[in-house]
């Protein structure tokens, strides 16, 4: 495998996925998803890799490729804004006339994906794509295939001419790169689908793609919401480790729990697995955590509820329910702030992305609220609504539309007042706060 070179696509815009930021970049068990993916490769023996940032995350790549530094890695930014064909020309020289494997790092698979694809690897196939059957529509590209030979691609068809059921994952390998490069260059398209275009053109053009068929999970990131797929996922395959933690002996557990050092737990706390609880996070007195993810220096205070939710680092909370949530780092609720996570009417939750209103598919969803914000007490927050990043939201709201970020929201004689956030909280007040706690 020393020969294939592995592209990791980085520069994507996440626009979709508002108020999250950079969706690569979010971690689970202390880990970021496009630190998942690269250990996957590494596994397998890949041994050169590129990471095609943006301006917006090569500092965080770079970052990754300290953090790696074993590894041979090259970050290189993409200065054009042709998709995923744009990646793939941002590197065309460093990989020019040489095997490639392209990877969406975002998209979220097993182990076994990986042994499946070194088996028709070693076929010596003119190129291999991965798909999997849905068994209902998604806003993604599809494989037409006969058998194992894959006969066509096309990306986001309406479900009306919708061809198969094939979704492609971006899991791609070209025996031989120059073939792609010279197909993008040559394609012309006025939308986002230039690399499937060239794809289909080599297909056309008589190269053989095998098509890897792939039964296990597959989680992606198309919408904010799709943050809790994965963290079931995750949290579907851990195994309990309770060690150097103080835990005191009211508290119960069931199913499997994976605690990092230093977690403190009080008394009468129950955790019903599966539950992952970061290094130095602490869950206060009469507190209930179910089938969640907590990251680190977390403070869950007294008589909180945290159910099925992905919760980042760094966050504090006290006597409130969080339900179905997505929230990042370095947020606080103050007490009594509730989310309310199911419409009264009991059907699927609704939720504006780019102005436009998407089905969730989700008969329970929470809430998303973004990195440094705050939510005041006795504040609800409605099903399926967004809260942007250093937004703020004052005591006594009912909030049932998305917060632009860096907005102060606030009930101001009577009427909802929303003006510039002015206020810079920043990490140390949640963190000084965190070390006085002396139990």
């Amino acid at each position: 495998m020393s020969e294939l070179k592995a592209i990791l696509l980085a520069a994507g815009d996440s626009g979709r996925l508002w108020p999250i930021e950079d969706k690569l970049f979010i971690n689970f068990f202390n880990s970021t998803l496009i630190q998942h993916s690269l250990n996957q490769l590494i596994k397998i023996g890949i041994k050169n890799f590129y990471l095609v940032a943006s301006y917006r995350n090569v500092a965080l790549c770079n970052r990754l490729k300290a953090d790696n530094s074993q590894q041979n890695i090259q970050v290189v930014i993409q200065k054009n804004k042709l998709g995923m064909a744009g990646a793939i020309l941002s590197v065309k020289e460093e990989v020019d006339n040489q095997p490639i494997l392209i990877v969406g790092p975002s998209d979220v698979f097993e182990d076994y994906l990986l042994q499946q694809f070194m088996t028709v690897y070693r076929q010596k196939p003119d190129g291999i794509m991965v798909g999997k059957n849905l068994k209902s529509y998604a806003p993604l590209g599809y494989l037409t295939a006969d058998h194992d030979i894959v006969t066509g691609i096309v990306e986001k068809p309406p479900p009306a001419k919708l061809k198969s059921n094939i979704a492609s994952l971006v899991f791609d390998y070209f025996r031989n790169s120059r073939s792609l490069i010279e197909a993008i260059e040559k394609c012309a398209t006025k939308d986002d689908d230039l690399y499937e275009k060239a794809k289909d053109k080599l297909i056309s053009a008589g190269q053989i793609f095998k098509l890897l068929s792939y039964n296990g999970y597959w989680g992606y990131l198309k919408y904010p919401w799709h943050v809790l797929d994965i963290t079931s996922y995750f949290l579907s395959r851990i195994k309990s480790k309770i060690k150097k933690v103080k835990i005191d002996k009211s508290v119960k557990i069931e199913g499997e729990v994976y605690l990092e050092d230093n977690v403190t737990i009080l008394e009468n706390v129950k955790l019903v697995g599966p539950v992952y609880l970061g290094s130095g996070t602490l869950i206060g007195q009469n507190s209930l955590i179910r089938e969640s993810m907590i990251g680190q220096n977390c403070i869950v205070g007294f008589n909180c509820e945290i159910a099925r939710s992905f919760v980042g680092n760094n966050c504090w909370f006290h006597g409130n329910y969080v339900g179905d949530s997505v929230i990042l780092d370095n947020c606080a609720f103050g007490s009594g702030a509730i989310v309310a996570n199911y419409r009264l009417d009991g059907q699927t939750v609704n939720s504006v992305i780019e102005g436009k209103k998407i089905n969730t598919g989700r008969t329970k969803l929470g809430v998303v609220v973004g990195s440094e914000s705050r939510i005041g007490i006795n504040t609800s927050l409605m099903p399926g609504i967004k809260i942007g990043r250093h937004s703020y939201v004052g005591s006594g709201m009912v909030v049932s539309q998305d917060l632009p970020d860096n907005q102060f929201m606030e009930l101001k004689n009577g009427k909802v007042n929303i003006v510039k956030n002015r206020i810079n909280s920043g990490l140390n007040n949640i963190e000084v706060n965190r070390l006085k706690l002396k139990f």
